[in-house]
């Protein structure tokens, strides 16, 4: 689910969810909907978040969700394969960047890859990647930010300049039926805490009613900024 919030004028947020992304990137419509995918089609989920700070976060980030399509689905060595992704990413996202004759444009990416019971994550940014598994919530990515007098500033993200390699986090484990995997924008952590989250997903709802609650709750909390949501839930 992708919602621009209650006090951004655009939405600068996108997503890879099931082959599909948000499309249109001048309307701030909401965009919703589920369904089920099979662990073994070893599948990308991503959420991207176009960084407000730096101009045309809405194109970063649908540069970074539009090239995610171009994934290949029968690697073996998917850590490896994600560093080749996110670099990948980078680089169209700086193309896009000298294109439109700017200095500087970019995009958080948080990024889960299922190969059956494997799971792989990747994160650039402060968008996260919770997993909820025996009804205990944990954060599995780690934020990239720094905190100064003006606010907070992001210091890995897709499209940085300069010649050096990005290095996002990633990390890897397993999955079991029953567990709830989070992917979501700071639209949704910078208004719930980690227990507020944990309480929405520990609700055994339909997962679809599961992300309205979420999405719901950020906006009633202030809705400060854009704010995207997919959930996944592993099954038998």
């Amino acid at each position: 689910m992708c919602n621009v919030g209650r006090l951004r004028r655009n939405n600068e947020d996108n997503f890879y969810c099931d082959g599909k992304i948000r499309e249109d990137v001048f309307s701030n419509d909401e965009v919703a909907f589920s369904g089920v995918v099979r662990s073994d089609t070893n599948e990308l989920f991503a959420v991207f978040d176009g960084m407000g700070g730096e101009a045309c976060g809405e194109v970063a980030s649908f540069a970074a969700a539009s090239h995610a399509e171009l994934f290949t689905r029968d690697r073996a060595q998917y850590e490896v394969y994600l560093y080749e992704l996110a670099e990948l990413l980078n680089d169209k996202v700086r193309e896009e960047t000298e294109a439109r004759s700017l200095v500087l444009m970019g995009t958080t990416a948080a990024m889960v890859q299922f190969s059956g019971e494997d799971v792989y994550v990747l994160n650039a940014g402060d968008s996260r990647v919770y997993r909820l598994a025996n009804r205990e919530l944990r954060q599995i990515t780690q934020d990239h930010t720094a905190y100064m007098r003006g606010g907070k500033a992001i210091t890995k993200f897709l499209g940085m300049p300069g010649d050096d390699k990005l290095r996002p986090y990633i990390a890897e484990g397993q999955c079991k039926a029953g567990d709830v995997f989070l992917i979501c924008s700071d639209g949704v952590t910078d208004m719930l805490s980690d227990d507020e989250i944990g309480e929405i997903l520990d609700n055994k709802q339909p997962l679809d009613r599961t992300c309205r609650t979420l999405v719901d709750a950020a906006l009633k909390k202030g809705g400060v900024d854009n704010t995207t949501a997919i959930l996944l839930r592993i099954r038998n």
